[in-house]
């Protein structure tokens, strides 16, 4: 990895106004949030199960009733804070005409990574395996990033987690 998590957030823009609906978006440009706020957004288990909720609803939306009965939300403050944390820092919009909370487009993408994350943790020894192959002192294999690979190829079924662990075999070559 080139940089820290910690170099990549200060190279963004600290100024954050919360997003209330679709018509806020125009004039929100320039205030961009950061890595650590929108990781920071959904590391509770309860700001993530909002989100996770809005993004299952996918165009549609989901309304505040609907997130509420799902989640059997009882503190009206505690929802509504962690709520504004996702429109504020730009994962979820509310829409004027219907009143139901969408994904943003950085909230689509980070909702594609979080599934990303969650097929790895669920196969996590098929790349822990991996990780033991292209670590290993054995001489006896001429080309261990090439055992990787095939295994790579055979045990993991996501094509976007399998560009990603080719890309970074190819850039420690």
């Amino acid at each position: 990895m080139c940089c820290t998590v910690y170099e990549i957030s200060q190279s963004q823009p600290d100024d954050m106004t919360a997003l209330t609906s679709s018509s806020d978006i125009s004039a929100s440009q320039d205030n961009i949030p950061n890595i650590l706020d929108i990781l920071a957004a959904i590391s509770d288990d309860k700001s993530l199960a909002i989100f996770r909720v809005i993004a299952e609803a996918l165009n549609a939306g989901a309304d505040s009733h609907t997130i509420r009965i799902k989640l059997s939300v009882t503190h009206n403050g505690e929802y509504y804070h962690r709520l504004a944390s996702l429109i504020q820092n730009g994962l979820i919009i509310r829409t004027d005409r219907n009143k139901k909370y969408i994904l943003t487009s950085l909230g689509k993408v980070v909702y594609s990574n979080l599934l990303a994350i969650q097929y790895v943790l669920a196969n996590i020894w098929k790349f822990r395996a991996i990780d033991v192959v292209r670590i290993s002192n054995y001489r006896i294999y001429k080309d261990l990033d090439k055992i990787a690979s095939g295994l790579t190829e055979i045990l993991i079924h996501e094509e976007q987690i399998k560009e990603i662990l080719e890309l970074n075999c190819k850039k420690r070559n």
